[in-house]
Parts: structure tokens; sequence; C-alpha cells
């Protein structure tokens, strides 16, 4: 008998279908002579082989062996699975072709303790017909991936290890009941994220002039040693009262530069989470999970969970199958051409970058159809020609002084034509050429601090530093979020007070270290690619044990100073009533909490025409009596607090600024009828 286990029933299925006609059962599937079951991700988990009780006593703990128990809710599933491998002759382990995807699957035969044949199933492409046919022609060796698995197994000991130490250390030392969770990768993130917010908030801007200047219609700025000059407000009013008295400049020289720019990469996780964050504001988890979509239930693009942006030597003919899928044949040729520039199987370790796999159908989902749209464009691009530019900067004389007027010229678009694009006129001026000084001007400036992180700036810093893995880092920054170390403030992430007190309190421990995890991340790494198996494995988990204890010893000696902080539903009230009356919650302490709801929640009442009273929350307004409700946010555009409240007074408001369904912006007069918002338009 021949057992297929895969992570999801998806993957199953997909799989199933393509092997022969599909017998369901209760908890796997028949199909093409296979028994297909699955284990709806991690089936285990580390079991309680710490102290229930939480004592300092007891720290550092190191558990003599892991054992694991299976997650609630799955122990059916898991009976399921053993009474297959009970019949197993061999087994095809289908897990994600990753090291997740490696561990989930062994694990559970290691639980089991399946002794028989393992055979592996590793592709990169979406589960399609001709992909597991084929796959399936071509199962590897189980054995070939046993450093992989022993670089998960290392992954998830060596955190357990550090997070249930540290953790149970700091929630000790700080008292109060709430858990103050510690991790080999989210702390040293945090850290990035709290010294940005530190280094924002102790920034002192400098005030600056600059001096501007019109010719003949051309814009320019006043330079000095080659680069724009900062002035002070002296030197500003002294240049200008100079420069008043010119009437003419002169073109002293002219420099026209040929720029080329080949196409960038294609897209890695990473990078495609950054650019839906930058574009669109997508969070990394939805991205992950809009990608994960696309591959599994939509087969439009390849496995997403991918740190590479080349594809394999090997992969040309899978890049012109693509291409004509794609409507794209005109393409073709230039898959010969690119080089290493697209194909290059030195970059890669296991999957090759993100690519689409076929056209997107009418049907798919618009937050779908942005993410495979952005992996799409990369794709194109990739074989297409070059972008041709010349730039163009004139010199211009005024008295003493010199202004640097800039152009631009497109010449070939090539890929470029897929993104935004600017163009602008070059100017035909010789040396020597007298141009009309139209005016100068100063502008006031300030120098900026660095900016907040986003999740995009985050995304990169965290890649570029080794910390995680293209599939962890959402999951990462989500557990900020959820800890309330960090908060959501549009776009930024901004660290709260617990965040800065963990960080503090923590000083040069090297937990709060991006170098140390990153080190760790590449010797996690080098355990599979350097095949060091089971030995790499004990190797990286005794460096771990010595580092917790060390940390141990010297935090154990740290007190922490935290405030009681607010219960949750008291903050959530708080966050309504920032939002509403656009004043910032500057801490969840629950002195500061309670004395800004004593302050402020008088000012957001709001009584409607009914009489009754009106409440905010997360997503609007709603009054107790009449059940009415006004959205946060109508039609793409945002009420703000003063207009629900002249709405739930019986007021005609003229707005601006909504976008019907095909996109088009338009004006309204807005008002309450039958307990609902109604338009009405002017002639």
């Amino acid at each position: 008998m021949r057992v297929v286990i895969t992570e999801k029933p998806s993957v199953a299925l997909d799989i199933a279908r393509a092997l022969g006609k599909v017998e369901r059962k209760q908890g796997y599937l028949i199909a093409g002579g296979y028994y297909i079951t699955w284990t709806y991700g991690h089936i285990l988990e580390i079991g309680e082989i710490a102290p229930k009780r939480w004592d300092l006593k007891d720290l550092p703990i190191f558990p003599e062996k892991f054992t694991y128990d299976v997650v609630s809710g799955k122990q059916t599933q898991l009976s399921i699975i053993k009474k297959l491998l009970e019949r197993a002759e061999v087994v095809v382990n289908c897990g994600d072709a990753g090291r997740e995807g490696e561990l989930i699957v062994r694990e559970v035969l290691e639980y089991l303790n399946y002794g028989g044949k393992v055979l592996r199933l590793w592709t990169s492409e979406a589960l399609t017909r001709e992909v597991v046919l084929r796959e399936f022609r071509e199962l590897k060796p189980s054995n070939l991936f046993d450093s992989l698995y022993y670089s998960a197994l290392a992954r998830q000991n060596g955190d357990w290890i550090v997070g249930i130490n540290l953790t149970r250390l700091i929630t000790l030392k700080a008292g109060g009941g709430e858990v103050w969770s510690v991790g080999r990768v989210q702390t040293p993130t945090l850290s990035m994220i709290v010294k940005r917010d530190m280094e924002i908030e102790s920034f002192k801007p400098t005030t600056y002039y600059v001096i501007l200047g019109s010719f003949s219609g051309m814009e320019g700025t006043l330079i000095r040693d080659g680069t724009e000059a900062r002035l002070t407000k002296e030197e500003a009013d002294l240049t200008l009262s100079k420069l008043k008295m010119e009437k003419e400049g002169v073109v002293k020289k002219v420099e026209i530069e040929r720029k080329e720019e080949r196409p960038p990469l294609l897209h890695s996780l990473t990078s495609l989470q950054r650019e839906a964050n930058v574009l669109y504001g997508f969070s990394a988890k939805k991205t992950l999970d809009l990608a994960q979509s696309l591959y599994e239930e939509w087969k439009l693009i390849s496995y997403p969970r991918t740190d590479a942006r080349y594809l394999g030597e090997s992969n040309k003919g899978l890049a012109k199958d693509v291409l004509r899928k794609l409507g794209r044949e005109d393409l073709i040729p230039k898959v010969d051409k690119v080089g290493k520039r697209v194909f290059d199987s030195s970059k890669l370790t296991d999957h090759h970058a993100i690519i689409p796999l076929d056209k997107a159908p009418t049907n798919l989902p618009q937050p779908e159809k942005k993410i495979y749209d952005l992996v799409l464009r990369k794709f194109i691009g990739a074989f297409m020609d070059n972008y041709l530019y010349d730039t163009q900067k004139v010199f211009i004389g005024l008295g003493s002084e010199v202004f640097l007027c800039q152009g631009k010229k497109n010449l070939q678009l090539g890929w470029m034509e897929l993104y935004p694009h600017q163009d602008s006129p070059l100017t035909h001026l010789k040396e020597g050429e007298r141009l009309i000084k139209d005016w100068v001007k100063s502008e006031e400036r300030k120098t900026k601090p660095p900016p907040r992180f986003t999740e995009s700036i985050l995304l990169k810093e965290m890649e570029r530093l080794g910390l995680g893995t293209p599939a962890t880092r959402a999951g990462i920054i989500e557990t900020l979020l959820e800890r309330s170390y960090v908060e959501r403030r549009g776009k930024s992430l901004i660290s709260t007070e617990k965040g800065r007190e963990l960080i503090s309190k923590l000083g040069d421990s090297k937990v709060t270290s991006p170098e140390m995890t990153s080190e760790w991340e590449r010797e996690l790494e080098d355990i599979y690619v350097g095949k060091k198996g089971e030995e790499g494995y004990r190797s990286f988990i005794e460096k771990i044990k010595e580092f917790t204890a060390e940390e141990v010893r010297r935090l154990s000696k740290v007190e922490l100073n935290v405030e009681p902080r607010a219960p949750p539903d008291m903050i959530r009230l708080a966050r309504v009533v920032s939002k509403d009356l656009g004043v910032k919650l500057e801490s969840t302490s629950m002195d500061y909490v309670r004395n800004f709801l004593d302050k402020y929640l008088p000012q957001t009442k709001i009584l409607c025409k009914c009489g009754g009273e009106v409440y905010g929350f997360s997503k609007g307004w709603k009054c107790k009596s009449c059940g009415t409700v006004v959205w946060r946010q109508i039609l793409g555009k945002r009420i703000s607090f003063n207009q629900a409240r002249g709405l739930f007074q019986g007021k005609e408001l003229k707005m601006s600024g909504f976008r019907s369904k095909s996109g088009r912006r338009f004006s309204a007069i807005v008002y309450l009828d039958e307990g609902s918002v109604k338009f009405k338009f002017e002639e």
C-alpha cells in the first residue's frame, strides 16, 4: 500500500485528481493506487516538558529529549494517518518543498514510529496534473533531505529553548501577571523598531534655506561644490539681494548622459510583500495569504515561500511555456538570451523565484489580482528590452552663483512601459547662451529624521540581516502586534511602552542583536546546504544552550519597572476615541488610559435625532436606540467624527471623494433616512 502525506486537504485533492479517479474517504482520498491524506499544517507541537509552575529557580530549562503532543483538535486526523501507515509499504512525503514542509511530515513519521520506505516529492511549481505526474515519476529518496529535516528541527528546538527560558524569566521579573514573550527572531526585530523610534523622537530638526530660480521657464537650484547649497537665513538673504540685481543667466555647461537600466529581478516573497505594502498598504501576512491562495487554489503562480529572485538554468522550458500561455510569444526568443540575469542555478538553494504560471481568469478576486499582477509584471519585464534614457544637466551662471537645472528624456521604454514613468523634453541649449531670469527666491526647509518602519522597510532590513525566513517574517511582525510590543499607525509600525521597556531591560543582551540572530540563521541554513545532518543539529543546540544559560545568569539581576496595562476593552475604547477626535494615544498603561478617557470620552458624545445616544466603535458609529449606523468609510471616502455627528443630528452634508464601482470619483449631498446613509445629487 502506498500512502501520500500532504500538509493540506487542498494539496491532497490536487494530487489525487492528477493520479486518477478520486474516491473520498474520511480523512483521506484514494486515487491511482495511492492513499492520500493530510496533516492540516503542524499536527504535532512540543509537549509539556517544562514545569507547569513558573519559577526562577527552575531556569534554565534544557530538556534531555523533546517530546511531542498532538495539536488540539487534530487527534482524529492523526489517528487516520496512523491506521494508513500501519499498512503502508511506501510513504510519499508531499510536504511543501521547504524547511518547514519537511518538518511537518517527518515529525509525524517519527512520532508514529514509521520504519518503512519514504520517498520525497520536491517541486516549486504549482501542482497541475502535468507537474504531479512528472514528479511522481521522479520521486527522490527521503534521505537526500535528512539535513533539511535536521535544520528545521534545530530551528524549532532552538527557538523553544530561547523562548521558554527568557519569556519565563522576564515575565517573572516583571510581575503583574502579563506574559512578556522573548524570541530568537522577534526580539531583535522589536529592538530595531524601538531604536528607530527613539532616534526619531530624539531628533532635533535643523532649519536651512535653498535658493531656487527660473530661467526662460526652466527651473533650477543653487549649487555650491557640486551639490545643493544649504544656507543659513542670513546667507540666503544676502545671496538673494545680490542675485536680484542680475537680469540674465548664462549657460556655463550642458551635460547629457545616456543611461541604460536592465529589468528588475523576479520576485521573492519578501520583495513581493514589500511592493504590495508600498502600493496597496497590504501587511506582510495578507500578501503571503493571497500569494498562497494564488498558488494552492488558483494554480496561477509558483511556490511563494521563497527567498530566491532567479530561475534555475533548467527552467528555460518552463519560462517559454508560461510566456506562450500568457500570449507573449514575442518574448520567447529572449529566454535564451537573458543569461544569468534571470537563469542562475548558483543563486538557488531550494525554490526558484515566484513566477506566473497561467493567465488570470476574469473571476479572480481583486486582492488576489493585485498580487498576481505584481508577479506577472516582474516576469514579463524580465524578458523585455532595457530601459534607455538621456539625462540632462544644465549649469546656469547668475552673477557669481551657479544654478543646476535637470531634465530627462525617454528613448526606449522597454520594461519600464509596465511601470509608471515620466518624460520631460530636453532643452537644446549651448554653452554661452544667455537666458532671461524669471525669478529667484529662497525656500525654508528642515532636516528630516529617518523614516518610521513600515512593513516594507522592516522586511527589507530583516532580509538584509537574515532575520527569519521569507515564510516566517510575516508571522514575526504579527506576533509583535499581538503581544502589544508594536502597533500599526497607518502604514507605520511603532513600538509601544511595553516594547520599549522590554528592550530597555534586556540592555546589551545578545538576544536583541540582529547580528547574533543572523549568524544563527546562517548556521541553520548551513546544516542543510553543508549536509551536516544530525551532527549539525546537535552542534547548533549546544550553542543555543550555552547562550541561554549565560543570558539567564545575566538577566536574573535585572529589575523591570512596568506600569500595569489597561484591560483590552479599555484600550479599544481609547483607540476609538483617539480616532474620532484625532488625539494621539501615547500609552496603554492603566493610569494613562483612565485619564485619557476621563478627559476625551465626554467630547465624543453624539445624540441622534431620534433622541438616542450614539457610540463609536472600530468601524463606525451606531445609535443605541434606533440602530442607525454610519460607517467610518463609505465608498472609499473616510467619514470624520464631525461629519458623523452632523448626519446623526439630521443635517444634509455636501461631501466629495466618493468612488463609484466603476472607479469614478463623485460628490454628493449625504443624509440619513430610515436608518441608513442616502445620497442625492445637485443638478
